[in-house]
This record gives structure tokens, C-alpha cells and sequence, in this order.
């Protein structure tokens, strides 16, 4: 259950779900519930925490919208915007549609709420209390760490860190001839090489098409993998996962004793 762009649009008017109509109320908290869930599953898969009920605590759709809706009114970007405003603010700045971008942007806030549940409400393996005092107990250790980073900030630190696991991952599934291939295009050498189709072991239309269904394969996979996330985070998150898949490609490159001249050569025989 989806909510529709005039469900997000009844909730800024209103200031509050519990104030609009019921079909707004059940698909904002059906949006709230899936979104938490799928950000759940991402964050607890990344920080090992220590409470083994973290995963299957599952909030209500109505606690889900609850912990969202208090985050989105109760905190402010550095500029002092709520993040409420900040969600709808993006949409005259954005080039996707605005129903796109209203969710790609509750969907960001919303990994800065999981983020605080878990800190909150479960403690991870080898960690220190924020209620711990320190020096002369005058201040905890939650003051001295209290951070200031905003949601969009956080997420593309997080992000570039999950495109890089990502990309390692892609790459450790690549056969020999599309690592041919995909350093050929990185290196702007022709796919026609003839080097470069020995090295592929194949004839030119096969490693054109070889690379084109990887690009493929990639895309395909970053959308199904990230499509709560929206669009925009989408396209951001590919450029970063590309720009991964090229480091291990390069990293590839100066191991592999194997490879023609030609992909050893500085200038890249475009031949």
C-alpha cells in the first residue's frame, strides 16, 4: 500500500496523520512500516548489535509513523529547517517528480530515525554507556559525542560505504572476459582492439554485448536492491558503485601479469 502525493500534501496541511482522512492515515503508515523494516534490516546487517531480539522486534505500522513523524517535526537541518519542511522543500530543487521526491526524501530521514531506535533502544557488542561519566562527572560521554550531522549528510557517508562493499561484491562475480571488457571501456581503449579481443577470448559483437549486459545486470540490480530509496538516491548510489566497480577494475589491472600492452600502455592504444 502506496501513498498517494495528495496523502503526503493532506499530512503538511494538517500538520499530523491523526488529522487527516482514513485512507491517508492507513497508506502513510503503511509507507512508515516498510521503510522502517527495510532500513532495520540494512543497519542491524551492518553493525552487529548485541541484543539478538534487535531483528525481530518489529515496530507496528502506527509505532513506525509515530517514531518518524516525531523525527521529521522535532529536528532541524543546520540551517534550522525541520526536516518535515526539508522533505517538501527539495521538490522545487528536483528534477524527478515531486511524489518521487517527497519519498526519497522521507526515505532518507527515515534511516537517521532507525539509525537513533537502534542506538536507543539496543546496545552493540564492546560499547560504552552515553550515561558514563566523565573527568569530573559534570558531563557524559553523549555530551562530548553529540553529533550534528544531518540525515543527507550521514547517508552519504553511509552510502559510499555500502557502494564500495557493493562494487567489491559485483566485481568478485565478474568472469575474466567482462573484466576484459569493463576495463577496456574504463581505459577508453576500443573494444575492437584485437588485443584486447584476445585477452576477451571472443569476437568484438560478443564483448560489445557482454559489456552492455553487465551494465545491465548492475542497474537492474541497484534498482531492485534500492527502490524504496527513490530515484535520485538510486542514481547517486549507481554513480557510486560505478565508480567502485572502476577502483577494482584499476586495483585488477596491477596484479593481473596476463593482459596485453596495450591496457599497460599510458596513453591506451585506441585501436
Amino acid at each position: 500500500m502506496t501513498p498517494e502525493l495528495e496523502d503526503w500534501k493532506e499530512w503538511k496541511r494538517h500538520c499530523a496523520r491523526a488529522l487527516c482522512s482514513e485512507d491517508a492515515q492507513r497508506r502513510l503508515a503503511a509507507f512508515a512500516h516498510s521503510r522502517f523494516r527495510v532500513q532495520l534490516r540494512r543497519q542491524i546487517a551492518a553493525t552487529s548489535l548485541l541484543h539478538a531480539d534487535a531483528g525481530r522486534q518489529q515496530p507496528t505500522a502506527e509505532d513506525a509513523w509515530h517514531l518518524f513523524e516525531s523525527y521529521a517535526a522535532l529536528t532541524t537541518t543546520r540551517q534550522g529547517k525541520r526536516y518535515k519542511d526539508w522533505i517538501f522543500a527539495r521538490v522545487s530543487d528536483s528534477s524527478t517528480s515531486p511524489f518521487d521526491t517527497i519519498q526519497s526524501g522521507a526515505s532518507l530521514i527515515m534511516r537517521s530515525v532507525v539509525r537513533a531506535h537502534l542506538r536507543t533502544e539496543y546496545a552493540h557488542r564492546r560499547s560504552v554507556s552515553f550515561d558514563q561519566p566523565v573527568g569530573d562527572g559534570s558531563l557524559t560521554l553523549g555530551d562530548l559525542l553529540a553529533s550534528t550531522t544531518d540525515p543527507a549528510d550521514a547517508a552519504t557517508g553511509e552510502h559510499d560505504s555500502m557502494a564500495k562493499t557493493h562494487a567489491a561484491r559485483l566485481f568478485s562475480e565478474l568472469s575474466h572476459r567482462e573484466r576484459v571488457g569493463l576495463l577496456a571501456k574504463c581505459m577508453g581503449i576500443s573494444l575492437a582492439n584485437a588485443s584486447v579481443l584476445s585477452a576477451a577470448g571472443c569476437r568484438k559483437s560478443v564483448l560489445s554485448q557482454t559489456v552492455r549486459d553487465l551494465f545491465t545486470r548492475i542497474k537492474e540490480s541497484l534498482l531492485r536492491e534500492f527502490q524504496e530509496d527513490g530515484p535520485d538516491a538510486v542514481m547517486a548510489f549507481s554513480t557510486m558503485v560505478l565508480s567502485g566497480l572502476e577502483a577494482c577494475i584499476y586495483s585488477w589491472k596491477s596484479s593481473e601479469k596476463n593482459l596485453p600492452q596495450c591496457f599497460h600502455s599510458v596513453e591506451g592504444n585506441q585501436q
